[in-house]
């Protein structure tokens, strides 16, 4: 198969995007997959240079509204198999996954939930992860690409002040140990893989704060340790704006 190349970006509204031209320069890195996370859109709200790009293959899960949620995917490769679950139909995943299936690797594309802090936000997002968790290590010995928004910063260098996040959802001890678990089933976050010591972000709350540098880290392309070798590049397009959050972009020889 050869090298692929994924770009990975919660765009914050797929049409206004579109719109402002601000998705141009993701299709200018010509990747062979796209990962859109939060379009806000359903499929028949799309014009037509949204549903038919070409040379792309295109997938959709629409948010629970137009206001929120939603993921895209534009895949150059043609899947083997399409499904919006990990393994078996399930309603309480609010449409946040697409699986993917290819010759050589599986891709499973996510946007996570953010909440955690209500007891109601903290069982939905822990009952994401856990789903994700069963299937990962069901599939660690696997090709397996696990990529998307997933609303949790690792360490503390993946966000710019520990001390003041650590009382915010994302970076609450039991959601970082989500990172921790997916690791120990021998999965590599592919960033810090190839970058142990850099200190970059892929998430702001404002343009102001991206400016200052106070951001976050909270898209993941995590490989599976059959991948680990295959890996060529992992990193941050924070010069691509539009949304708070910058594209990720992997390159990898499968």
């Amino acid at each position: 198969m050869g090298k692929i190349k994924i770009i990975s970006w919660n765009i914050n509204g797929i049409r206004t995007r579109a719109k402002n031209k601000e998705i141009d320069p993701v299709y200018g890195e010509n990747p062979d997959i796209i990962l859109f996370q939060e379009t806000k859109a359903k499929y028949e709200q799309l014009d037509s240079n949204l549903k038919n790009i070409e040379g792309y293959n295109t997938y959709f899960s629409p948010g629970e509204t137009t206001r929120t949620g939603g993921i895209a995917t534009f895949s150059k490769l043609k899947p083997k198999l399409v499904k919006r679950f990990f393994d078996v139909p399930d309603s309480s995943l609010k449409m946040r996954v697409l699986n993917f299936k290819f010759d050589k690797f599986t891709l499973i594309h996510i946007y996570a939930p953010y909440g955690f802090n209500s007891k109601a936000d903290k069982e939905i997002k822990l009952s994401f992860y856990n789903k994700l968790l069963e299937f990962a290590e069901k599939s660690a010995d696997d090709n397996v690409i696990i990529a998307g928004d997933f609303n949790i910063a690792h360490s503390e260098k993946d966000i710019s002040d520990p001390e003041k996040a650590s009382k915010n959802s994302s970076f609450f001890d039991e959601e970082r140990d989500i990172i921790n678990k997916i690791e120990k089933l021998g999965y590599f976050d592919s960033f810090r893989l190839l970058n142990p010591d850099e200190i970059e972000f892929s998430a702001w709350k404002s343009q102001k704060a991206k400016e200052s540098d106070e951001g976050s880290r909270l898209d993941y392309f995590f490989i599976s340790k059959s991948l680990k070798d295959s890996l060529i590049e992992s990193k941050i397009l924070s010069d691509i704006n539009g949304s708070k959050h910058a594209p990720i972009e992997l390159v990898i020889d499968i």
